[in-house]
């Protein structure tokens, strides 16, 4: 409890805001990436610039934003660490790929599973269950394969991995930090549907406010969730840190 406790304290107004609106902008280009057309080469060429130049910026943003929680000695060669980064968010891709490949199949699983049990406990709505836990537990696997690179993602944004395993090793290690993850992924997913799906009935223009302000509301709830595991994240490595030099 005292490392969350630790991980609260990280969490002043400017890193929150920063981070909103940081994200926000973010949010905003690709949005605006996406309307780009490609039907002429000088707008295929505009788009992939465009690309690189929002990944640059992206890269820089959060590199900034970890160094200034966390304080490890700095990578140098600034290529270096944007090259491990990436490659940290194509295998977190791919994994989440293959999640959704089983994610895709769940109801035909579970009627399978279904067609595999007793029969007089089919009136169970044993169906409907297998469905909902599936959803669940693939929800766990996405926060698990996210729990495991993002202290990697981390230490890769603003430092040298080689330097730095045993703290990564031992943020993994931690129960706390696996708590904070799951329970503040599971508290998003949970919110940001309910909220997202409920619908006021009085008029159109009454629901599209409410659209607008549940939007705010979810985005803003997520950012703090994400801020806070974070935090866990840097409270974990920096555990590691005070403990070596406590044993010297």
């Amino acid at each position: 409890m005292s490392a969350w406790y630790e991980a609260l304290r990280m969490l002043r107004a400017s890193v929150i805001a920063r981070m909103w609106v940081g994200t926000l902008v973010f949010v905003v280009l690709g949005g605006l990436w996406l309307q780009v057309p490609d039907s002429h080469l000088w707008e295929v060429v505009f788009s992939i610039l465009f690309a690189c130049g929002f990944l640059a910026l992206l890269f820089w943003f959060y590199g900034e934003f970890l160094g200034r929680m966390l304080k490890l000695v700095r990578e140098e060669r600034w290529w270096l660490r944007w090259i491990l980064l990436a490659a940290v968010i194509v295998v977190w891709w791919l994994l989440q790929m293959s999640i959704d490949k089983c994610f895709e199949h769940r109801e035909l699983y579970a009627g399978y599973w279904t067609s595999r049990i007793p029969h007089f406990l089919r009136g169970l709505r044993t169906y409907e269950h297998l469905v909902l836990l599936q959803d669940w537990l693939y929800l766990s696997m996405r926060l698990i394969v996210t729990g495991l690179l993002l202290p990697v993602a981390v230490v890769a944004a603003i430092s040298r991995l080689r330097e730095n395993t045993k703290r990564i090793l031992t943020a993994w290690s931690r129960w706390w930090y696996w708590v904070a993850v799951l329970a503040c992924g599971w508290m998003a997913y949970v919110v940001s549907d309910r909220l997202l799906h409920w619908i006021p009935k009085h008029g159109l223009e009454i629901e599209i406010w409410s659209l607008l302000m549940r939007l705010g509301l979810v985005y803003t709830l997520d950012t703090l969730l994400a801020c806070f595991v974070l935090a866990v994240v840097v409270t974990a490595l920096q555990r590691d840190t005070a403990s070596s030099l406590n044993n010297r």
